[in-house]
Order: structure tokens, then C-alpha cells, then sequence
């Protein structure tokens, strides 16, 4: 039997051969229909946001966005093809009554080849409902407790509000909303940052993939108390009456403070300032006095605490010094007139009037007229006042790069003693000349 089935092998093993060419080529030749499966093709859902703009939100229904899709066509087309290349689409455009939207299949190649192409199910089921969206505080909880001779303090928090949007029907098991740290142990500061968490009345977590949040955690800053000594800062605000000016700075009975807080808190608070709007001088005539709480003006977490014998409860007492401005006029002799910034092959002379003294020799002055304080004119020597006048800057204000010879009105700067002010500007007349170059005979 054996030497029956060796008997010319190779002739055999040829005929084998060639049949299964002969298969190829009719089967090519043939190129029969087939068909191939496709499974898990996700369906995009398309127009979405028409259902937005009606104030609604949808969910998909037992998965009915995933199809099986079955392609029939000659066998050459479908060996080109791919997952990739097989598409589902339902337009929310279509939407029935019955939330329901028809799915639409095709391939983005060789599609008008195919033979036939079907779906494992026609439409995406939808659950639709009304959009809620509604505001909810932030609580926050702390567990634990601090260190031995540590007290939680003030709880601070980024965030005090969450925006929660989502279906109706999910929205309205919302009671509370809230974050929760751990401080147990701990001897300084915490700050981190917590998720939010939506709870309903049996205080269990409500969670929906169409359940949206504006934020979806919060930075907390758990106080552990501390504290440091720090200086108190005073300013005034507005103008005092006609005729009065403000002396110096406000003077108050407490410049510096003992307070406490959290570390983080503290370590921002350099000084505390009191606002200039609580010491509003205006129009007044006479001295500001005023008891302000320095409470009122702490940062939050902050507070106020007495070491040893001291017995602070936070009241100032604050005056702001107003004095009567009195008016002098001096006569400033022509020659503490300085003309500065002249340009380069120019010359300067200050012309002033001698108010009809000239036969008396009696020398040119600018009169000016000075405000200030009685304390402000000790001793301040008129005839040693002295005045500048800037040519540069007379150029730059009329716009010129270049100034030809002639006389021109120019502002008198004044140097005066601290406190002392002019009431009004001053100006000389300055005559420029241009000198003629010397030329070699």
C-alpha cells in the first residue's frame, strides 16, 4: 500500500501544486463576494448642540452607541477596507419623539463599491431632560485635631462657590456640597487643595456623566495659630481747609501690636496698615482726632492677643495736626537767577524790572509770594533764595530744536526751604544773543 501511495510522488506532489494554482487563479479571476464584520464601531452623534440651545441634555441609552457593522462586497474592495475606514453617524437633528435618532452607516472609501452594508441596530437611544444648573456653597470639613498646644483656627478656601449642571432629575437629589481635610497631629499650617463632592439627602455621593461642575476642586488653608509683633501704619486722605495745611504724620497712642494666626496667614502680615479713608482731613480747620478699632482692620484668620501685663482691646486713638498756612513775599534779587541748559553758542541775560528805582541804584528782584507754616520761615533769608530758569525745557514745550536770538518769556523754578510752596508761577524775560564768529583779515 505503502509503495502504491510513493509510486511517482513527484508527479503527484505536481498535480497537487498545480491544482491549487489553477484554485488561485479561477478564484481571483472569480473575485466572489464576501462579507466581514466589523465589531464595536462607535456612532458620532452629531449637532449636539441644537439640544443645548433648548435648555436640554441627553444620555445614551444600554449602550446603544456602539454597532456591529457587516460589510458585503467582491472580496478585492473589502481586502482594501479597515476598521478605520467603517463610520456611524446619527444627527441629533433628527431626534424623534420618541428619543430616538437613525443611525447612518458608510465607508469613507470604496463606498459606492460595497454591495451592501448593515448595522447591528438602527437607532441610538437617548434619555432627554431639561438642563438645571444651580449653585451650591462649598463646605468644608475638617477631621482630626491639632497637635497638644494647638487650636484650629480660621478655615479659608479658594472657592465658597460650585456651579453644578447636569439633568434635572440627577441635580435634584443635590443637597450639599462639600470638601474634607485631615489635620490630625499637625503643629503648623496646612494648605492644600481638596475635591469636591456632591452628596445627597442620605448623605451618599451623586455621580452622572452628564453632571458637570465650574470647578471641580478647591485650595484650603487650615489655620494653626502663631504669633509675631507687627507695626501699625497710619495715613490720612483729602485736604484741609483753604489756608491750612497737614503737619506731618498721623501720631496715635499704639504703633505696634502683638497678633495671631495661622503661620501662612502671618507671615504675610508685615505691618498693618490703617486705611487713609478712615482719617479724612478735608476742609477741615483744626486738628483731627479720632478712636478707631484696629479689629476692623485686621486680615481674616488674624487676631489680636496681650502678652504680659499689657490689656490692649484693640481701641486707637489718633490725631492728625492741622496748622494755618501764612503768606510771605520776598523780593529775589536778579543775579539768584540761574539760567540753565543753554545751547551751545548761545548767551542768556535775565532782564527784570527795578519798579521805577533805576535813578536809586536799587537792584532788579522778582517778587514772589510763598506759603507755608510759622515753623516753615525760620530762618529763611529772601536775598539768598535762589531761582532757575531751564531753557532746555522752554524749547521742549514750545517744540523747538533751535532758538534764535531774542526775548522770551520763560518759568521761574524756585529753590525754597522744606514746607515753604509758591502760590502761583513765575516768569523773566530772558534776552538770548547769538554772538558773531570773529573772521581773520
Amino acid at each position: 500500500m505503502v509503495k502504491k501511495l510513493t509510486n511517482n510522488l513527484g508527479l503527484k506532489l505536481l498535480a497537487v501544486l498545480v491544482a491549487c494554482i489553477v484554485w488561485l487563479i479561477v478564484i481571483n479571476y472569480a473575485d466572489p463576494i464576501v462579507t466581514t464584520k466589523y465589531s464595536n464601531i462607535p456612532v458620532e452623534l452629531t449637532n449636539a448642540e441644537l439640544l443645548a440651545t433648548k435648555g436640554k441634555v441627553y444620555e445614551v441609552l444600554n449602550n446603544t452607541n456602539v454597532v456591529d457593522v457587516v460589510v458585503q462586497g467582491k472580496r478585492s474592495v473589502l481586502e482594501t477596507l479597515s476598521y478605520e475606514n467603517i463610520h456611524a453617524v446619527a444627527d441629533l437633528e433628527d431626534i424623534t419623539i420618541m428619543n430616538t435618532v437613525a443611525i447612518q452607516v458608510y465607508s469613507n472609501k470604496s463606498n459606492d463599491q460595497l454591495d451592501s452594508i448593515k448595522l447591528s441596530r438602527s437607532v441610538v437611544e437617548l434619555n432627554v431632560e431639561d438642563l438645571k444648573e444651580v449653585p451650591y456653597t462649598i463646605n468644608v470639613i475638617v477631621n482630626g485635631t491639632p497637635g497638644d498646644g494647638y487650636v484650629i483656627g480660621d478655615v479659608s478656601q479658594n472657592q465658597n462657590l460650585v456651579r453644578v449642571s447636569g439633568p434635572e432629575s440627577v441635580v435634584n437629589r443635590i443637597v450639599k456640597a462639600e470638601c474634607s481635610v485631615g489635620v490630625n497631629g499637625r503643629t503648623s499650617d496646612l494648605s492644600t487643595s481638596a475635591d469636591i463632592r456632591l452628596y445627597d439627602a442620605d448623605g451618599k455621593t451623586v455621580t452622572h456623566p452628564n453632571l458637570k461642575t465650574n470647578i471641580s476642586m478647591v485650595n484650603i488653608g487650615v489655620d494653626i495659630l502663631a504669633c509675631k509683633a507687627v507695626d501699625i501704619i497710619y495715613d490720612y486722605t483729602g485736604d484741609p481747609a483753604d489756608g491750612y495745611t497737614v503737619i506731618g504724620d498721623p501720631v496715635a497712642d499704639r504703633t505696634a501690636v502683638y497678633i495671631a494666626g495661622r503661620q501662612s496667614a502671618l507671615n504675610k502680615v508685615e505691618r498693618i496698615v490703617i486705611p487713609a479713608t478712615e482719617l479724612d482731613v478735608t476742609d477741615l480747620d483744626k486738628d483731627l482726632n479720632k478712636t478707631l478699632n484696629l479689629k476692623d482692620f485686621l486680615p481674616d484668620g488674624v487676631r489680636i492677643i496681650n502678652i504680659g501685663d499689657d490689656d490692649f482691646d484693640g481701641k486707637l486713638h489718633v490725631m492728625v495736626e492741622i496748622q494755618e498756612l501764612i503768606d510771605r513775599t520776598f523780593a529775589i534779587p536778579i543775579e539768584n537767577l540761574k539760567v540753565t541748559n543753554l545751547p551751545k553758542d548761545c548767551e542768556a541775560e535775565v532782564l527784570l524790572e527795578t519798579n521805577g528805582n533805576e535813578e536809586s541804584n536799587a537792584k532788579a528782584t522778582l517778587e514772589i509770594t510763598v506759603q507755608g507754616i510759622a515753623d516753615s520761615y525760620t530762618n529763611v533769608v529772601p536775598k539768598e533764595l535762589q531761582g532757575t530758569i531751564d531753557v532746555e525745557t522752554f524749547m521742549n514745550k514750545a517744540g523747538v530744536s533751535e532758538l534764535p536770538a531774542g526775548v522770551f518769556r520763560m518759568e521761574v523754578q524756585m529753590q525754597l526751604p522744606e514746607g515753604l510752596t509758591t502760590v502761583e508761577k513765575y516768569y523773566a524775560d530772558v534776552r538770548i544773543t547769538i554772538p558773531e564768529e570773529e573772521t581773520e583779515e
